[in-house]
Formats: C-alpha cells, structure tokens, sequence
C-alpha cells in the first residue's frame, strides 16, 4: 500500500507534529510511506524510509492519511482533506478555528457565515454573527465544531477518542469510522525516576511539584490552579508549581502569580525539547491536564504523565476523562465549584504519597496494555487495507452525494441537507434533486 500522510512535522509547535512523527517509523513497517508538508526545510529526525512530497507537488498513493487539528499549521492539510477524499484523523471534534482562521481571519466573513449555516442552520447563523464580531466569546467555538465537510468528504474516519469517534459514526452513518486510542511514546531510556529527573532540572528532591505541561493557556485553566496553589501554601511549605513549557500571555500569568503571593512558588520553563519535557513530568508529584472549554481533543502529555506513572488531574465531562476506566485520571469538576475541586484534590494527593502512588501505579498499568504505539500503528494500518478494499465502492458513494458547490441548486441541496440533520436524520436521502433541478433550470445547475 502506498500512503501519503499529510500533517505537520517537528519542530511545528503543534501537537499533532510529534504525534504523528512517532507513528510514522511503525507506518514504515507496513507500508511505501509519503510524508506530506508544507514545508521540507528544518524538518527532525524523519524515518529514513520515509520519502517526503509537499502539497504544490503531492504524491501518488492508494490512500491519503489526514491528520487534522485545530490550529493554523493544519490548514493545507483541511484543504486537501475536502477537495481529495482519504480517511482523516480528527485529533480534534472541533475544527472552529481552523475554519476561522481560513476565513473571517482572511477577510471571508460571507464565507464563514455560509459555513456556519450549511453545518448548523438557523442557530449558526445567529451564533456565527457573533463569532465574527468577536463577541462569541470561548465557549460557542467548541459547541458549533464545524467539522462537516471533513466528514462528508472521507472515506473513513479516525477518531483519537471513543467520544469523537462515536460523533463521527452518528454524523456519517455507514461510513468506515476507527476508535484509535492516543498512543504514549516515551523517549528512550524514560524510567519515570523522579529523584533522577530533579537532579538534572536542578528541582529540589524533597519539594511537592505540581506541574502543568505545554503551553499555558486560559482554557488549559492556569489561573484557578495558580489561586489553588496559593491556598494550600502554608499547608505544605515544599509546594511548587511549574508550567513546563511557554506561555499565550506571559505578562498575564505573572500578574496571576504576583497577585496570588506564589513567585517563589511557581516556575515557568520556556519551550522545551522532548527529553527535558518529559523529565519535568517524571519530576513531578501531580500533573495538570486541565482542559475547558473542549474541543473533543486528548492530549500526548496527558499519555505521557500517564505512562511514567502520575496522577493527572482533568477536565470532568471531558473525552480526556471519560476515555478511561476509572481511577486512572482525577476528573475536576469545571463549573462552580472548581477551585475548591481542585484544592480539595490536591490537597489530598499532596498530603498521601501512597495514594498518588496507586493512582499513578493504575495509570501507567493501564496505558501500558491499551495505549502502546506498536498496538496502535497495526490497528491503524489494518483499518487503512479494509479501507482501500472498499476504496472503489465508497467513492463512488461519495461521488453520488457530492453537492455542486457555488450553484443555486447546490445551495438548495444544502438548506434540505441542513433541515433534515436539524430533524435528526443524518445521512437521510430525500431524494429531492430532481425536483429541484427542474425548479432551478439549466442556468442553477
């Protein structure tokens, strides 16, 4: 099988970048692998079997492998996702400012506007007014995910959460849809060795670290953790907090930080490479992997603390909660009460090392049988060759229920489409586009 797969690559700042650059040396095994980039230059550490192609000069392959997220480094890979059916990973339910950012950010709005009326009727088309105001605020990008055309336009479909993968099979019922679980790849020699990770970061041995890794964001929810922290300083004279990686705002995180009486309490890394970000998760008692509002994503680091065995503390409600069984993450409840959530759980990790152990010993126990790269990278090819078994038939299934773009008749065919999703019938067929041939005429068409 030849497969190209299109995504970002490090040094990208995107998750998905070191993702998919650890799945692809267990690709290679399997298959002629074509990486797809927007840009060949500076790229680290490629498999060697691993040819490379760009999106100006893509290659010929049996099937094309999306990796799409929700950040500006995916757009080329979104562009060619729906123009050339393949099957898409979503690392992410929401797409919404990927859109954004293709659109109102680039001067579109009318184009915007008709995004969010195609994938939600009505109500989009209120809520996207706002949104390109900038008065929607955090929370409706996540509800209004715009995600359709990616779903409409593959083949198959990956999902990284059984939540996404789930929302994929109700919105293209019949389509070919994969529950892969996020993979965990350490780096070589990781032992999850907390006193030998501190040495080398110079941390104290005997301080209690809670540690939030990547980069510190409002919605990765830094600042009720930092008030959390202050609140439970005296209790535990040791305590220290570290944002393992850089920061959206940092003159706004250190106003939070100064204002909650914790500088010498709180440290902040800068980027990290990948050996000295792990370390400083091995480093650390607790980890947070807050995450509101969601996306639908999962995040590597949250694996990656899962696998040197620490507890990690998550967003409740989230697929970063509900993808495991209980008792391997802390679901921290994101309304009202979550500070004292948070000041209640950390209290109680911080003050019983036996707990975070078995917590932490559950945790690393449980990604070690069900989140193993080598298991994954073989679901994932399996799934690729039942794919390209049925690539004819689902093309031509595609083909058939392709609306016209930029026609009359093709923004009829949308409004009916949209009306009968508002009713709950996804993938309903009505099979209205004679009649509305004949309403259009010739000149609709």
């Amino acid at each position: 099988m030849r497969l190209a797969v299109w995504s970002p690559l490090p040094p990208s700042s995107s998750g998905v970048a070191d993702y998919t650059r650890e799945l692809l040396s267990h690709l290679a095994k399997g298959c002629a692998l074509t990486a797809v980039v927007e840009r060949k230059e500076g790229l680290m550490d490629l498999p060697p079997s691993c040819a490379l192609a760009t999106p100006e000069a893509p290659p010929e392959a049996d099937l094309h492998l999306y990796e799409i997220g929700n950040s500006p480094s995916h757009a080329y890979v979104y562009r060619a996702a729906i123009s050339e059916p393949g099957v898409s990973v979503l690392h992410e339910w929401s797409l919404h400012h990927l859109v954004l950012r293709e659109t109102v950010e680039k001067g579109d709005v009318p184009r915007y506007l008709r995004e969010m009326r195609r994938a939600h009727g009505e109500a989009g088309s209120f809520v996207g007014r706002q949104v390109a105001r900038a008065l929607g605020g955090t929370i409706f990008p996540s509800l209004y995910p715009l995600n359709d055309r990616v779903l409409e336009g593959s083949l198959a479909i990956v999902g990284l959460t059984r939540a996404v993968a789930e929302g994929a099979a109700r919105r293209v019922p019949g389509r070919p849809v994969l529950h892969l679980p996020h993979h965990v790849s350490l780096p070589e020699g990781t032992t999850g060795d907390r006193k030998a990770a501190r040495k080398h970061l110079g941390i104290e041995a005997e301080a209690l670290v809670v540690t939030a890794p990547g980069l510190a964001t409002e919605a990765k929810r830094i600042a009720p953790a930092i008030r959390a922290i202050a609140a439970l300083k005296e209790r535990f004279p040791r305590l220290l907090f570290v944002v393992a990686g850089e920061a959206e705002d940092p003159r706004a995180l250190m106003e939070l930080v100064g204002a909650a009486g914790i500088p010498e309490r709180f440290r902040i890394t800068g980027r990290l490479g990948l050996p000295d970000f792990v370390r400083h998760i091995e480093a650390a008692d607790i980890v947070l992997s807050l995450r509101f509002p969601s996306h639908g994503e999962i995040s590597g680091a949250l694996l990656r603390a899962l696998g040197v065995g620490r507890p990690v503390l998550v967003t409740g409600g989230t697929p970063a909660s509900e993808e495991f069984p209980e008792g391997v993450v802390v679901p921290i409840d994101p309304g009202r009460y979550e500070e004292a959530d948070l000041d209640a759980f950390l209290g109680a990790l911080l003050g019983d090392r036996g707990l975070r152990d078995r917590i932490g010993a559950e945790a690393r126990a449980h990604v070690g049988t069900h989140h193993t790269i080598e298991a994954e990278a073989q679901r994932l090819l399996s799934f690729l060759e039942e794919v390209l078994l049925r690539k004819e038939s689902l093309s031509r299934a595609l083909a058939a229920d392709r609306i016209p773009e930029g026609t009359l008749l093709g923004y009829l065919m949308e409004e009916v489409r949209t009306g009968a999703r508002e009713l709950g019938l996804p993938g309903l067929r009505l099979g209205l586009e004679p009649l509305l041939s004949v309403l259009v005429g010739e000149e609709g068409k």
